[in-house]
């Protein structure tokens, strides 16, 4: 990987985003985070990022929302989004994703997803 690549991670629940935030450092990531979707919209519009991944636990809906509004924003930014297997999503929530990743794959693909997604 280019050194320097940066990611935004946005989640509702602290201890996944936290280990998700430093297995990312460990990998040569530049990361930011944030704890709310809103939260996150905001600061995505003032922040230059390679890549973003949404984990909200919430069925999709406001997963969708906040996926909208940063491909409204900067539709060249790949969005990685995080989803439990068992959830069923509301309609539309992974159309505009560039790739959905079950939580159970997470450590497994999430790194290599990024790779292909922010390639030079």
């Amino acid at each position: 990987m280019r050194h320097g690549k940066s990611v935004f991670c946005i989640g509702n629940n602290p201890v996944p985003l936290n280990l998700r935030c430093a297995l990312l450092k460990e990998s040569g990531w530049k990361v930011l985070s944030s704890g709310s979707g809103h939260e996150g919209v905001r600061r995505f519009g003032q922040e230059f990022v390679d890549a973003v991944v949404i984990d909200l636990n919430d069925g999709g809906a406001e997963a969708a929302l906040i996926t909208g509004e940063l491909k409204r924003l900067k539709p060249e930014v790949p969005v990685v989004l995080l989803i439990d297997d068992e959830t069923k999503l509301a309609p539309g929530a992974t159309e505009q994703a560039d790739a959905i990743i079950a939580r159970a794959d997470e450590s497994r693909v999430l790194l290599e997803v990024l790779e292909r997604l922010v390639q030079d």
